[in-house]
């Protein structure tokens, strides 16, 4: 190596080493002499230098750049060096497995736990053997972290009989990674086995978490009577455990019937403490948990925590358990300071559909918060009382368009009840926006009494309540519908062609083929693309030649929607042009190509080759194609992609429809 770069690479000035790797890059060297100092610079001080070593070192690849990483692991004078080895290795994935397997054996103790986690973190399934045989280790580091990674590893009997083992081992240590890993793979099976480890001390809040993990509604009267620990810590643990039995589905009343049957009268009691605990997951599973018990105090602790969109869902799902049987309670929360919360108490009533909140609901129509008021009105139409339409009514015209849509859709639930003359005079206002609204109004009620005002109003001089009346005639179909949306293609807008050729495609009427065939010679991509949507949709044979001569169209993204129209023909003409898109330069046009290809058969052979495309994307396209369509055929394939394909999304596609 010249003198010159050597001094570089050892300079004081962190840019001129990263820049003398850089040009080491370029330099036709020895390979041998480049691994070498890329291996020593893992030990630099400065990780951007470090991190440019392991990223030339994966770009090498091979055996002797894969033994230098694993030789850097035995470097105990740094710390730097071992963490961007290992960084390597799990970027390395598959490639590096066999090397670390044989690497294991006769390795230090510390070796052997790098290697483990290594392993682990790649995910290469070929791994699994070694990380059984490390839950034997001498160590009780490695066999921990064997017992961690194990637990990532979902659908394996032999996985969870080996941790079941190690739960009941007596090595407390180890016992307490392995409840752990079982409640990440939540098999049902060991509900038993960590049962009986909940008079362990050392082990109880493991097993707890993992019993809350698995959620078996049979486990709950175990569980229950340690809200009442002497431990805060294990108090703590069992309030977030059975909190998500109700996130993963089991009905609030088994839940509550088990904590009063282990709490008495003093449930209540009990749990209100952890309202005001530091820990948010605390603090909301125990509001969720008085929520249950009926607590009215619940209440306003869930409306504070339902802000939190993590826990929206679930905080509105136990909000309306507890309102379905007290409504008044949810009541003086309409008038609540924070807007946010009166938001949510509009959503559950609408969920709860009572009478008792319609005056609330009403006075929250004019609320100073657009939300509020959108909320309101979906609500109200869940009430199913039509005195509300007129007061949902002046929504239409909201300042905020969001607001008017919710107040459409409101109003649409109405729709026995709703004067359809009325809504059509609105197509007459002078109010551009109250003509939009009524028009979109008129594609959900979706009445053939609504075509000829709808069509009259194609001719109004705005945009977008042309555009809006269109996208009512698509909604409303029928033979009349159809006429309009014909002259709606030659429409000066072209956003309003491009919903009209989606429309018309929609309706499925072969009439609308020739007018969608000369749409394909529009100047709009987005019009070309619709109008070759359509056509797919309509299916007539007769659109064939006109797709495939817009497959030489400028616009990738009208090929690709071209492509995807022709996967609704299964001609040979199409099977020819389609798989010589399987070469095309275009990434995206190759993987929609695969999918287009899955009407045919025998076609699995054509797109294995696709297995070695230098897109990640494409190969998974080719993996959900085989997986879906191909799997009896193709499991040798999709099991050695799984083994060995560089990216990790890739091989958990193929993991997945080998049901691993």
């Amino acid at each position: 190596m010249p003198e010159k770069i050597e001094k570089l690479l050892s300079h004081k000035n962190v840019e001129v080493r990263r820049q003398a790797l850089k040009d080491l890059r370029k330099r036709k060297s020895d390979l041998s002499a480049v691994i070498s100092i890329l291996i020593k610079k893992l030990e630099d001080e400065d990780w951007r230098v470090r991190k440019i070593s392991v990223e030339m070192l994966l770009d090498i690849k091979g055996e002797k750049a894969i033994k230098g990483l694993i030789n850097t692991l035995y470097n105990e004078d740094s710390a730097n060096a071992r963490n961007s080895a290992m960084e390597g290795l799990v970027a390395l994935g598959p490639e590096a497995t066999s090397h670390l397997i044989r690497a294991y054996k006769g390795s230090s103790a510390d070796v052997r736990k790098f290697i483990i986690d290594i392993l682990g973190e790649s995910g290469d399934l070929k791994a699994l053997p070694l990380l059984l045989k490390a839950l034997e280790d001498k160590d009780e580091n490695v066999r921990a972290s064997a017992v961690d990674h194990l637990g990532n590893i979902r659908g394996n009997d032999t996985v969870v009989k080996a941790l079941t083992k190690i739960l009941k081992s007596g090595d407390i240590w180890v016992a307490y990674s392995a409840a752990d890993a079982l409640g990440r793979i939540g098999d049902a099976k060991v509900v038993n086995s960590l049962i009986s480890v909940l008079p362990q001390e050392a082990l109880r809040e493991p097993g707890i978490r993992a019993l809350g993990q698995i959620a078996e509604a049979s486990t709950l009267v175990s569980i229950a009577p340690f809200l009442k620990d002497n431990s805060k810590t294990i108090r703590e643990e069992t309030v977030k455990a059975i909190g998500q039995f109700f996130l993963k589905g089991i009905p609030g009343e088994t839940i509550a019937k088990s904590i009063k049957k282990a709490l008495g009268k003093k449930a209540s009691s009990i749990l209100l403490p952890n309202t005001g605990s530091n820990k948010k997951e605390v603090r909301v599973a125990a509001s969720l948990l008085l929520g249950l018990l009926s607590d009215k105090k619940a209440i306003s602790f869930l409306l504070e925590v339902a802000a939190e969109e993590d826990y929206h869902e679930t905080i509105v799902k136990a909000l309306v358990f507890i309102c379905r049987s007290m409504p008044e309670a949810l009541k003086p929360f309409f008038r609540i300071k924070d807007s946010y919360q009166r938001r949510v108490a509009c959503e559950i009533a609408g969920k709860i559909g009572s009478p008792v909140f319609f005056k609330q609901l009403v006075r929250c129509l004019k609320d100073e918060d657009g939300h509020v008021r959108g909320k309101a009105a979906l609500a109200l139409s869940q009430l199913n009382d039509p005195k509300a339409i007129e007061h949902i009514k002046p929504l239409l015209l909201d300042e905020y368009e969001n607001i008017q849509e919710e107040a459409i859709g409101a109003l649409s639930r109405f729709k026995k009840w709703l004067d359809l003359n009325e809504v059509i005079s609105g197509l007459s206002d002078k109010n551009p926006t109250l003509k939009r609204n009524s028009a979109l109004l008129l594609g959900l009620l979706r009445e053939q009494e609504s075509v000829e005002a709808l069509g009259i109003a194609m001719k109004d001089s705005d945009v977008r309540v042309r555009m809006s009346v269109v996208e009512a005639l698509g909604a409303v179909k029928g033979k009349r519908a159809l006429k309009f949306l014909l002259l709606a293609l030659s429409d000066e807008s072209p956003e309003i062609r491009r919903i009209a050729a989606i429309a018309i495609g929609r309706i499925r009427d072969q009439k609308g083929e020739g007018p969608l065939i000369l749409l394909m010679r529009d100047g709009d991509i987005w019009v070309r693309a619709a109008a070759a949507e359509a056509l797919g949709n309509l299916g007539n044979k007769k659109a064939i030649e006109p797709l495939l001569t817009l497959l030489s169209d400028k616009s990738g993204f009208v090929r690709t929607a071209v492509i995807e129209a022709l996967g609704n023909f299964k001609e040979e003409k199409v099977k020819k042009a389609l798989l010589k898109l399987l070469n095309d330069r275009d990434a995206e046009i190759r993987s929609t190509a695969v999918e287009s290809l899955v009407i045919f058969d025998g076609i699995a052979q054509d797109i294995l080759p696709l297995l070695k495309d230098n897109e990640w994307s494409v190969r998974k396209k080719v993996i959900d194609v085989l997986g879906k369509f191909f799997k009896d055929e193709s499991y040798a394939y999709l099991k050695e992609v799984a083994n060995t394909d560089e990216d990790a999304q890739v091989r958990e596609t193929a993991e997945r429809y080998l049901g691993v």
